[in-house]
């Protein structure tokens, strides 16, 4: 057997394969994006009010505890990040996604992105420096 007759049969077995696999990666990708979208409005769903709800428990908590600042703070930037999204997605499936109005969304939906885990860090530090010198930190 030559090189070009091993190709040869190597391109054979490849197209079969190809072909095959096509279809069964494109089964995978619908069952994936079907996945996505269910798991997107499951994430409203339970994300809004939830958010909503957390943010007004620690708001009135953060008096009495210095971390209710830092939680209430998170949960107001996951409810803007959910908003974004959802807002993004509206734009995007009347399709007005070219707009200027869309790149301003998608700019304050990556900021608020970015926010959350600064966020995070100033809590774990604030934390940190609570369990260091615990006689130290005030509540006010």
């Amino acid at each position: 057997m030559n090189s070009s007759e091993l190709v040869q049969a190597d391109n054979a077995t490849n197209g079969t394969l190809e072909a095959f696999n096509d279809s069964a990666r494109d089964a995978d990708w619908e069952r994936l994006d079907t996945l996505r979208v269910v798991m997107r409005y499951v994430g409203w769903t339970l994300g809004l009010p939830g958010n909503i709800l957390s943010a007004i428990v620690w708001m009135r908590l953060r008096k009495k505890n210095s971390s209710g600042v830092y939680l209430a703070a998170l949960a107001i930037n996951d409810l803007a990040c959910q908003l974004l999204d959802f807002t993004m997605y509206c734009i995007h499936e009347t399709f007005l996604h070219k707009s200027w109005f869309y790149w301003i969304v998608v700019y304050l939906w990556f900021s608020s992105m970015t926010v959350e885990p600064l966020l995070v860090l100033a809590f774990c530090i604030e934390r940190l420096l609570a369990i260091c010198w615990p006689l130290r930190v005030s509540f006010k």
